[in-house]
């Protein structure tokens, strides 16, 4: 009889934990940004020529602070040698000030390799989106970021990046939609 309730027991045990697993994972879905992405994949070297304005912010995973931030993004595509060159002049609500040059070469297959200030950079798609993965450093120290670069619609980018140090420590994430001017 103990037995016998302690099978039942642990058998609604793992219907509970299994319906709890169910509830998170759809919880999670649902706590997703409610961006459509585009029916278009994002083509780097169309999207990202000319001057485009970014706004978003930076969020510390320690403290849960913000920290505005606004890029003016330069793009020029060379067509002959298939490199878009991209300088971004950044400037956060602290009034610090940034610039860092991505240079993305176009493959024969076309997909993409990237250097970014002179540190290579992992690329690689994900359903249209185009995915980043590289070191930035902050007085000497290097930060992983993985970068999600998604069209949300012909003339707007969602950028979505997760921070780490060392690859697993989180240190936070940004938020940047990226807008074409006067196109």
């Amino acid at each position: 009889m103990i037995r016998m309730m302690k099978t039942i027991v642990q058998g609604r045990f793992v219907k509970v934990l299994a319906r709890i697993g169910v509830f998170a994972a759809l919880m999670l879905c649902l706590s997703v940004p409610g961006y459509a992405a585009s029916d278009k994949p994002l083509v780097l070297e169309q999207f990202l020529r000319g001057t485009l304005n970014a706004e978003g912010h930076f969020r510390n995973s320690w403290t849960g602070q913000d920290r505005g931030v606004k890029v003016v993004m330069h793009g020029k595509w060379d067509a002959a040698q298939r490199i878009l060159t991209l300088d971004e002049d950044i400037a956060y609500s602290d009034g610090t000030t940034a610039k860092t040059q991505w240079v993305f070469t176009k493959q024969a297959d076309g997909s993409y390799s990237a250097v970014r200030d002179g540190i290579a950079a992992t690329v690689s798609t994900d359903q249209g989106a185009i995915i980043l993965r590289y070191v930035a450093y902050f007085g000497g120290l290097g930060l992983d970021f993985v970068d999600r670069l998604e069209l949300t619609d012909p003339r707007t980018v969602l950028n979505t990046a997760t921070v780490s140090f060392l690859g697993f420590i989180p240190v936070g994430s940004v938020e940047l939609t990226i807008r074409q001017t006067g196109r």
